[in-house]
């Protein structure tokens, strides 16, 4: 299933919005806040009990996802790490409690999402990031993606909304989609907005800014956004091309190349697919980016492809196409 590239609403709707009603004053702005948060649908709590399943994603560290079972003694085993206590506890404890005993070993670790599979996934929604009120929602029937971060309180003012993660967990692995949200809102085609299924997780990414100093990663070619960016830490491709704004629709995730130069003065390229890490999951097309390394994100050359999309090729077949029948009328 090909990804889905859809995008960042804060910015275009203040606009509107002040384009609408004029100067807002401070009061107001804070009364609308207020009521924003108090209407936001609270999380239900969840707690960790024998045989659940969980999901355990690592954004920084990919090799480290995995499902984990809460066994007959009320853990779950972690490698390097080893069995830690998890009966009992919210879920949201269980995440914070993971990510600090990672980051003992992992210090580039900045943050993990945990989220429940099987039974409870049958009813919930996992909505993270840069949402006012991130948490579990229950939806009474399956909600597209826009509904998921609304239910959450909406997006805060340094969410990346043209960048959005949808992540799925089935039989074969797990699958990731990048929305970008804003554009389906700008153009009013909410009903091409994908459908979550129960136990998906939804990840709002923050905005980046770019940075041009030493150390950065910079990211080229069919993104949204392509520049140079400051990336902390260990960090994955995803992280590199969701930092740039996500890829266009016209990029060639297949054939994705990180260009790096090493101490020694030589340059080596590394071929990604990461259009298979998004399908499958396979986290070797994920590979973990450098500072200083370059992205390069290229066209998508598909002939059929561009004969039928780009307007100078079908405008080019249509006068081809009428000087044929004029001739064959003669």
């Amino acid at each position: 299933m090909k990804s889905i590239y859809l995008v960042n609403l804060i910015e275009r709707e203040a606009i509107h919005i002040k384009g609408q009603i004029g100067m807002v004053t401070g009061g107001i702005v804070l009364a609308a806040l207020i009521i924003g948060l108090c209407g936001g649908a609270a999380a239900q709590e969840v707690r960790l009990r024998r045989g659940d399943r969980l999901a355990l994603d690592v954004p920084q560290r990919q090799e480290l996802n995995r499902q984990l079972t809460v066994s007959e003694n009320g853990t779950v085993l972690m490698p390097v790490l080893g069995e830690i206590p998890v009966e009992g506890i919210l879920l949201q404890e269980a995440e914070e409690l993971l990510l600090r005993r990672l980051r003992d070993v992992y210090p580039s670790i900045q943050r993990i999402v945990l989220s429940l599979v099987d039974e409870e996934s049958r009813r919930l929604i996992y909505v993270h990031g840069e949402v006012l009120n991130p948490g579990k929602y229950e939806f009474k029937k399956n909600p597209n993606l826009w509904e998921a971060v609304r239910e959450a309180g909406g997006s805060t003012a340094t969410a990346a909304l043209e960048a959005v993660r949808i992540i799925r967990a089935e039989a074969e692995g797990r699958r990731t989609f990048i929305v970008n949200l804003q554009e389906v809102i700008d153009n009013g085609k909410m009903e091409s907005l994908p459908e979550l299924r129960p136990g998906d997780t939804v990840i709002v990414p923050v905005r980046m800014a770019q940075y041009s100093g030493s150390g950065s990663v910079r990211v080229i070619g069919m993104v949204l956004h392509p520049g140079p960016y400051q990336l902390s830490g260990t960090q994955s491709l995803t992280d590199a091309i969701l930092a740039a704004g996500g890829p266009d629709s016209d990029a060639n995730l297949g054939k994705v190349r990180v260009i790096r130069h090493l101490p020694e003065g030589t340059v080596v390229t590394i071929q990604v697919d990461y259009a298979r890490y998004l399908a499958t999951g396979d986290a070797r097309q994920n590979p973990a980016i450098l500072p200083n390394d370059t992205v390069n994100v290229p066209r998508d050359r598909n002939v059929l492809r561009v004969l039928f999309s780009d307007p100078r090729y079908l405008l080019g077949s249509l006068t081809a196409t009428a000087a044929l029948i004029a001739v064959a009328r003669r």
